[in-house]
């Protein structure tokens, strides 16, 4: 017998309550119950998303502190580790193209790139996750020494991807570089001589797959 995901609405206002009393245990379970009856897809697009959009949210209107906007990151950053990693989830194929990850210099919000990460390798792309705050000429070894088929950069800010402006074009004559994230525009991604991706997730691993197989 299929057992129904728990309902969102509920299980959100338990998490909100464990994360504000930094409540480890029941924002723990809460999220396995979560995520784990749901497919990758939608455990990052129904759970995930919102819950970092609301994270964004609270943070500006002043009802967390840094202390609570670093437990849930490392909360959640546990938990899309395990989560992807899951048996039969791994995304290995042999010939997949090879795509490198990272946010740029002074970018340390990941969490949505590694979001990416494990959906793009989930379709059958062998990925390389540098994470948050990846110095340049660390991404341009990576991206050599790894043969990389394409460079993914993500950041919230414009300012991370033009501060590296010289840095990443000249990244994007050896490979494809694609942007993304809220600081990444049309304006921007041209600037660079880079590919802008969908800012959603999903439809982002459809745009940058199709682009690799031409």
């Amino acid at each position: 017998m299929t057992i129904a995901p728990t309902p969102l609405s509920a299980a959100t206002e338990r998490l909100w309550a464990a994360v504000e009393t930094y409540d480890g245990e029941v924002a723990d379970t809460t999220l396995a119950d979560l995520l784990w009856q749901r497919s990758l897809a939608d455990a990052i697009t129904q759970v995930v998303l919102p819950f970092l959009g609301e994270l964004g949210d609270r943070w500006e209107q002043g009802r967390l502190s840094v202390a609570h906007e670093h437990f849930v990151s490392n909360l959640l950053r546990r938990w899309l580790w395990a989560f992807g990693g899951r048996p039969g989830d791994d995304g290995a194929v042999a010939d997949g193209p090879v795509v490198l990850l990272a946010c740029p210099p002074g970018e340390r919000h990941d969490l949505v790139l590694l979001s990416f990460s494990l959906l793009l390798g989930e379709s059958g792309a062998r990925t390389r996750y540098l994470g948050a705050d990846t110095p340049m000429p660390a991404i341009v070894a990576a991206a050599r020494a790894s043969q990389a088929d394409a460079v993914v950069l993500a950041a919230t800010r414009d300012t991370a991807l033009t501060a590296e402006a010289t840095a990443i074009s000249r990244l994007a004559v050896e490979h494809p570089v694609f942007v993304a994230g809220r600081g990444a525009t049309q304006g921007v991604a041209e600037g660079l001589n880079a590919h802008l991706m969908p800012h959603d997730p999903v439809a982002a691993v459809s745009f940058l797959t199709t682009v690799l197989a031409r």
